[in-house]
């Protein structure tokens, strides 16, 4: 590339880039509807904290924590037909003038079902632009399943949740395989080569329960997601996120109506051990 080409390239404003999902959820339109904009229905399925002013000019808050919070502007409100926010995009390094993100929702009512569309849009193209990208878009993989199994599998029922967290000082890979390896988040070793949509048995690392279910995605280095269906038919979902150095991983285990006492027990099990996994190899926050 000549000296000229470089200088037009760095000129050249950043192409936008968008992602794009749909998903069929057995519920009525206007219970997805409610799901995108209640603040409680929203901490069923997506945040752990949520708060909506409704209407246009109105704002989204979500929050999962003060490591990962912001809220959003309304800009689009379609009462079961459409929902749209703009929110900052985070940044890690210098911009040249603030950028943010669109979250675009569109319902469609279909004999009963909803048929729900999002665009995320407003993604640059620097390295840091492509990590976060990546790493939203198979964020979004899981907050979508996470919704259809609120809607259909527990309506109405309270999120229990559990997320132990931790920087690790290494690469996307070597997270990766620490958590399949056997005494990772299994007692074995998570099964190499095996399908999405596979039936699964594996012995929990954390409590040494036996955990059943479907392999609902695997996406190395970012992580799997499985069902677990002797946990009342909750999810277990593994994210891996950053540069090489300051990665950060995170368990996500979704359960609903359990006893206080038994998810109080997994969720002690579960922090320790997972802090265990990385114990060597911690990364500054």
């Amino acid at each position: 590339m000549t000296q000229s080409n470089r200088e037009a390239a760095k000129a050249a404003p950043r192409r936008a880039r968008a992602i794009e999902k749909e998903i069929e959820l057995n519920a009525p339109v206007e219970a997805v509807w409610m799901a995108l904009t209640d603040g409680k229905e929203l901490a069923r399925w997506f945040p752990l904290e949520a708060r909506v002013t409704p209407g246009v000019g109105g704002e989204v808050f979500l929050s999962w924590g003060d490591w990962c919070q912001g809220t959003g502007k309304i800009d689009a409100w379609e009462p079961n037909k459409r929902l749209r926010w703009l929110e900052p995009l985070p940044g890690a390094g210098e911009h040249e003038a603030p950028r943010h993100l669109v979250v675009e929702w569109t319902l469609e009512a279909r004999g009963g079902k909803t048929i729900l569309r999002l665009i995320n849009s407003g993604f640059g193209e620097t390295d840091w632009d492509n990590e976060y990208y990546d790493g939203t878009d198979y964020g979004w993989t899981f907050m979508l399943l996470s919704l259809k199994y609120a809607l259909e599998k527990h309506p109405g029922v309270a999120r229990q949740f559990i997320g132990p967290r931790h920087k690790f000082a290494g690469t996307r890979e070597e997270a990766y395989a620490r958590l399949v390896a056997p005494g990772g988040i299994f007692r074995q070793a998570f099964p190499a080569g095996i399908e999405e949509g596979s039936r699964y048995s594996l012995q929990a690392a954390a409590t040494g329960d036996a955990l059943e279910g479907k392999i609902e995605f695997i996406r190395p280095p970012r992580g799997l997601c499985v069902s677990v269906e002797n946990l009342n038919h909750g999810l277990l979902f593994i994210e891996i996120f950053g540069e090489t150095g300051k990665v950060d991983t995170t368990l996500w285990l979704y359960t609903y109506g359990l006893p206080e006492a038994q998810h109080a027990a997994l969720a002690a099990a579960w922090n320790r051990h997972y802090a265990a996994i990385f114990a060597d190899s911690k990364a500054a926050e």
